[in-house]
């Protein structure tokens, strides 16, 4: 099976980083409510967000949903889509970590840290640098990773309550090993 290139996983892991950003961002204006500052706050960072995708060539990395997503405007992403774009960061802690850009993947039971993500990504100081730095792991290693993905979610599928959480993990981790086994899965 054909795996994806280093660049191509470190454009899906910016785009990715974005959809986070903004899926945040939905996140906090669905629970403050019509406050016109945040509002105005969310619509400054949407537009910057889209001009960061052209500016690093990150847009082509999205796909369709997200296209769409990004498209609209502040506040208007369905609950579905914000919830979604939230567990995003399971995904993308798994790139940052077959990109190298993270030594381990936190136990099933525990989501990836925001701020570490964030680190991984920003402390190159460029989206070049990020990029040039990146490193794909070994066949092996994503292989071994894809295998305790597919067991914990094929352990915890449709898991309610606490288990939930598990569940998600394990759904977005076994999606992003998944793609990274081979480029023409759904990609993270």
């Amino acid at each position: 099976m054909p795996r994806p290139s280093a660049v191509a996983v470190s454009n899906r892991a910016l785009a990715l980083y974005a959809l986070v950003r903004r899926g945040a961002i939905e996140y906090a204006l669905g629970e403050f409510g019509p406050d016109p500052q945040r509002f105005a706050q969310a619509e400054r960072a949407r537009v910057e967000t889209d001009r960061w995708l052209e500016r690093e060539s990150v847009a082509s990395a999205l796909t369709e949903a997200e296209r769409r997503l990004f498209e609209s405007a502040s506040g208007a992403w369905p609950p579905e889509a914000v919830a979604d774009a939230m567990w995003r960061k399971e995904s993308l802690g798994v790139l940052l970590w077959a990109l190298q850009h993270l030594a381990d993947l936190p136990p099933y039971g525990e989501e990836a840290d925001q701020q570490d993500l964030d680190h991984a990504i920003t402390r190159y100081g460029a989206v070049s640098a990020f990029r040039a730095e990146g490193a794909l792991r070994a066949g092996n290693e994503i292989e071994q990773a894809w295998l305790e993905a597919d067991a914990w979610f094929g352990a915890t599928e449709g898991e309610e309550g606490e288990d939930a959480t598990v569940a998600s993990i394990a759904a977005e981790r076994f999606r992003a090993l998944s793609w990274l086994r081979d480029d023409g899965a759904v990609p993270p």
